[in-house]
């Protein structure tokens, strides 16, 4: 499992870089659910990416949720977007975990 350290150093807790393929949903302001693919996650957060546009906003709160259909369960945060990056065919964002962070079990399941 890699890590990715923020460059100026002000991560408070590490990234692990997650597989290729790992999918999650997101629940937008506008109530609508979109998948995205998990890029990296922390215990208080994750950088999402989506193919194309995705109509979200610095600030805005979203439903970052991630189920494991094996075991039948669900992961619901709710998270604050912290930026958006627009590469003309993607979309990154950064969110942030609001009043919940991810238990050690729960981040090594996502990265496994």
């Amino acid at each position: 499992m890699s890590q990715d350290q923020h460059p100026e150093g002000k991560r408070a807790s590490p990234r692990h870089h997650v597989p290729v393929g790992v999918s999650v949903s997101l629940t937008l302001a506008s109530k609508q659910s979109v998948f995205v693919n998990l890029r990296d996650v922390s215990e208080r957060g994750a950088c999402v990416l989506r193919q194309g546009s995705l109509d979200v906003k610095e600030d805005d709160t979203v439903i970052f949720e991630a189920r494991n259909y094996e075991a039948g369960s669900k992961l619901s945060l709710r998270s604050k977007v912290r930026w958006v990056r627009n590469t003309g065919f993607n979309t990154y964002v950064g969110l942030a975990f609001v009043n919940a962070s991810l238990s050690q079990d729960a981040l090594t399941r996502l990265v496994a």
